[in-house]
């Protein structure tokens, strides 16, 4: 079984803790230290519980909380090593830092987790497949587009942590600068809540049993309008997997995977 709980998921912050086989995981530390230390301990673990802290890319929204978390704590990193070289300035000197490489697996406790690169603009971005017990839960934000390669290896996942940022209409009449607009809807920005549903739509499968939107921008799109989006798609699919959104201010309760 694999279990998950994100602690915040916005582009004002993001952490995600991920349980399996007696080993405990976060990803990313994109709030505040308080914040994550009272999620974790909402879920009944501790910052010492953490086998490992895996990072996604060094935006702030996505490492804020590295610098004050790692310091009372020893923490155990997993990046990529271009990344680390900007989160090694941000860590306590005590922080232990192993570099992965996309496409490589990594052993961490019980999961066997495998990068893959996404399209950001960011420093050697990443998502994860993470595999525990014969459980698989796909792990993707902040990607401008689906790379190649991703619909095979997040083929026959049980669940999937999916960014649905944004909604078109909602992203061309936000008084947003241009620039900005283009950078977000761009090959380097963020997935539109329709991409999202295209992606599902290609790797969809009976045995998908749980998908939380992700990184749901709070002036370009709404958690209703994202969740309309990706339920009509399953619902054409005529799949039962069950449906959220990742709050922006708030712990998501244990989500359960288990093996079909």
């Amino acid at each position: 079984m694999i279990r998950f709980s994100p602690l915040a998921s916005s582009s004002k912050g993001n952490a995600t803790v991920i349980s399996g086989g007696g080993t405990h995981l976060l990803v990313d530390t994109g709030i505040s230290a308080t914040r994550i230390r009272k999620g974790l301990t909402e879920c009944g673990l501790s910052v010492r519980d953490l086998a490992g802290v895996l990072f996604t890319h060094e935006h702030t929204d996505h490492t804020c909380g590295l610098g004050i978390l790692s310091k009372k704590d020893s923490l155990r990193v997993y990046c990529t090593r271009y990344l680390g070289q900007d989160l090694r300035g941000m860590a306590a000197p005590s922080t232990c830092f192993t570099y992965i490489e996309p496409g490589s697996p990594v052993k961490i406790g019980a999961f066997t987790i495998t990068p893959f690169a996404v399209s950001h603009d960011a420093t050697d971005p990443v998502g994860y497949l993470f595999e525990c017990e014969g459980v698989r839960l796909g792990y993707i934000t902040d990607t401008g587009r689906i790379m190649r390669g991703m619909d095979t290896l997040l083929s026959g996942v049980d669940g999937l942590y999916l960014e649905s940022n944004y909604d078109n209409d909602m992203l061309y009449n936000s008084g947003r600068p241009m620039a900005l607009i283009e950078r977000i809807e761009s090959n380097w920005g963020h997935l539109s809540n329709e991409q999202a549903c295209e992606f599902v739509r290609q790797i969809a499968h009976p045995g998908l049993q749980h998908i939380v939107l992700a990184h749901i921008s709070q002036d370009c799109n709404t958690p209703d309008k994202a969740h309309k989006a990706m339920q009509q798609a399953l619902n054409e699919l005529q799949l039962n997997t069950q449906l959220v959104c990742a709050p922006a201010a708030y712990r998501l309760p244990w989500i359960e995977l288990s093996r079909n």
